[in-house]
């Protein structure tokens, strides 16, 4: 049952049944066709019903070592282990896209389920835009790039995965990036759908929202496991290096960064609606440019895919989603006008503006950057090599401008100027901010851009501290500390919005450590001679080989003892992997709170010497946990709750009452106006800011 052809026929239904649901729900939508619903909605389930069995035919032929399959014989070996043999189906150009179009269309069934209150023309305008998107995926497989073709004779076994790809990381680095690709659709399948429709902003924007979320929170997670995978297997010691790939998933996170807070500033005052829209779209248009960059070939990377057709194919997809949005987008510009304008600097809507113009430049440089190789060979027939500086010269005066708009955003008002005490608590927070860097100072001697980096952190957690506590402080005296806690739920949001600026704060300090502080030194040591570095003495205790039964493994034993009296040995180590023929490096890393200690062995001569290099990298782990900080806040922001009453954001020449997180306004609050008066519950809940 499980043979290639089951599996080819199990495309062409997906294929068919996906494209008639598409053009179904696009054409039928809101209609009053009950047999042409009920028809659409069947054969969308049972297209996903076929990928799904096709992804079951790939995975069960991987894990059974099924070489009649060619994907298998190209990606799987008997001596591979299950787990690992199961990994090559997102490893290959077919078996990615069958994954990618299975959670394309999972993904559009949960929104579809999702959607049951909203209005019927736009979720099933929404939906029919999702299934296209799906059928597209299939389409290329079923021309393009076959995950069920046959091997061409027998086959006793298969030529392996890469040995690099062997790692933890890549279990789920991949799935994850694809399942946030799949998750981005949504929001630019409703963005199209509510202009096409022409229906109200408010019921897009509440259920664009949590997918964008979602969306964001996987993709960054995804990113970051890619970082930790190279940092480990590579072998050179750093996480970053800016290789077109890696910037092809860097700059959909980006935007997506950008659209998440521009629609928040849409949802309270009613600004920067066409910039949400072209950042949604430009998103999504991203994320299938991304895949060009891996599948067109044009690029050398370790994550690319060998020259296919298949990356033009979403390239030209993506010329088309941008034409297509950009003229529904100005089919609707008059009705997209600003509700409220903006009339001070010193207000959020001010630092979310600021923010969104600092993270599109990145993203614009960052592209410029990735293609201009590819552009410059096809001009000038030389090719125009960007380095990892440049993108690090663009990074700097985005993060000057991202991180203290982050940190003040707490304490400032929604439209209109900070309160005077707020202006002091900002005074204080600055204040707590210098202090920090001084500090750091005085400790590190660090340069410029790290006591920026700490100015902004101190500036950010002074900020959010004193958020909290004056939120907290208008808590009713009579309420318990659980009764305090449990009604945390009720503001889940802001404080999810919160954790994840920590998050980013801790992230920042990370980055900046061991980008500007991080030191490197090559050295060569025999058995039992010793070098002292970094404040620490390494020690050359031993060499050995060990052979397990598909590599050689040469290994040494390092005794690593710091000033302080703390002591570790590390093996880093050389493996020779038979069936490939090919040499990887083994690191070994010391993780501490300060930063990791990197060993690197690359080999050893006749005379008995051993070369290595050691690598000091402050801040690691504050990396680590800045990124799974913002991902735990951002579940926090996008647990599900009570269902509010929907209030529509401000319409331009009626600005009443801005939307809120609670429905509940019967309750008033204080302006925050002088010593002794209570803080208001949020800025941009108080009357000013009305």
């Amino acid at each position: 049952m499980l043979s290639p052809v089951t599996g080819q026929l199990s495309l062409l239904v997906a294929f068919v049944t996906l494209g008639y649901a598409a053009c179904a729900f696009l054409i039928g939508a809101g209609r009053a066709r009950h047999w042409l619903r009920r028809s659409a909605w069947a054969a969308a389930v049972i297209g996903f019903l076929a990928l799904t069995l096709a992804v079951a035919i790939v995975a069960a032929a991987l894990v059974r070592r099924d070489f009649r399959f060619a994907y298998v014989a190209g990606y799987a070996s008997r001596s591979l282990s299950w787990d690992y043999a199961l990994s090559a189906l997102w490893v290959g150009q077919a078996g990615s896209l069958l994954l990618w179009s299975w959670m394309s269309t999972a993904v559009a069934l949960a929104f579809y389920w999702h959607a049951q209150t909203a209005s019927r023309s736009l979720r099933e305008q929404a939906f029919g835009v999702l299934l296209a998107f799906g059928c597209f995926l299939v389409v290329t497989m079923v021309f393009a790039a076959d995950p069920m073709e046959s091997s061409v004779g027998a086959v006793r076994d298969g030529r392996g995965l890469s040995p690099i790809l062997q790692h933890p990381s890549m279990l789920v680095h991949p799935p994850m990036v694809f399942l946030g690709y799949a998750a981005w659709s949504v929001p630019f399948a409703l963005v199209v759908a509510s202009l096409r429709i022409g229906g109200p902003a408010r019921e897009w924007i509440e259920l664009a929202r949590p997918w964008m979320l979602i969306a964001w929170m996987i993709s960054g997670s995804g990113i970051l496991l890619g970082a930790h995978w190279a940092y480990q297997e590579l072998g050179w010691g750093g996480y970053w290096g800016w290789d077109p790939v890696e910037n092809g998933s860097l700059i959909p996170w980006l935007l997506g960064t950008a659209a998440v807070h521009s629609l928040m500033a849409w949802r309270f005052r009613g600004v920067l609606k066409k910039t949400t829209i072209l950042l949604i779209t430009a998103t999504f248009a991203m994320c299938n440019f991304a895949t060009f960059l891996t599948r067109s070939g044009i690029f050398s990377s370790l994550h690319a895919f060998s020259q296919s057709p298949i990356g033009w194919l979403f390239l030209a997809l993506m010329s088309v989603l941008l034409a297509v949005s950009g003229l529904l987008l100005a089919s609707r510009w008059s009705t997209l006008q600003s509700s409220s304008p903006l009339r001070t600097l010193w207000c959020r809507e001010s630092m979310v503006t600021a923010a969104v113009i600092a993270l599109v430049s990145l993203a614009a440089v960052t592209c410029a950057g990735t293609i201009s190789s590819a552009l410059s060979d096809a001009w000038m027939g030389s090719k125009v090599i960007v380095g990892p500086s440049f993108y690090n010269m663009a990074l700097i005066p985005v993060a000057l401008v991202v991180l203290p708009a982050t940190a003040a955003a707490p304490l400032l008002n929604w439209k209109v100027n900070p309160t005077r005490r707020q202006r002091r608590l900002l005074a204080l927070a600055a204040l707590c901010g210098l202090a920090t860097a001084a500090t750091a100072g005085s400790l590190e001697h660090g340069s410029f851009l790290l006591l920026a980096v700490y100015f902004s952190v101190g500036f950010g957690l002074s900020a959010l501290a004193t958020a909290l506590v004056f939120d907290w402080q208008r808590t009713p005296s009579t309420v318990t500390f659980l009764q305090g806690v449990s009604q945390l739920r009720h503001k889940r949001t802001r404080y999810g919005g919160y954790l994840v600026h920590l998050g980013l704060l801790t992230l920042a300090v990370g980055v900046a450590s061991s980008s500007l502080e991080t030191s490197r030194r090559d050295t060569t040591l025999r058995p039992g001679e010793s070098v002292e570095w970094a404040g620490r003495t390494v020690r050359l205790a031993a060499v050995r080989q060990r052979e397990r039964s598909d590599r050689l493994i040469a290994e040494v034993d390092l005794e690593i003892a710091t000033k302080r009296g703390a002591s570790t040995v590390l093996r880093p180590a050389r493996h020779y992997h038979r069936l490939g023929e090919e040499w990887t490096n083994e690191v070994a890393i010391w993780s501490t709170w300060r930063g990791d200690f990197y060993t690197i062995v690359h080999g050893g001569d006749a005379d008995g010497r051993v070369y290595l290099t050691l690598v000091d990298n402050p801040g690691m782990a504050w990396l680590w946990l800045g990124g799974w900080v913002m991902a735990a806040g951002c579940v926090v922001a996008w647990w599900p709750g009570r269902r509010r009453r929907q209030a529509d954001v401000p319409t331009a020449g009626m600005l009443r009452v801005a939307q809120v997180e609670q429905p509940d306004r019967s309750r008033r609050t204080t302006r925050s106006t002088g010593a002794g008066r209570r803080f208001p519950r949020d800025p941009g809940r108080s009357k000013r800011a009305g």
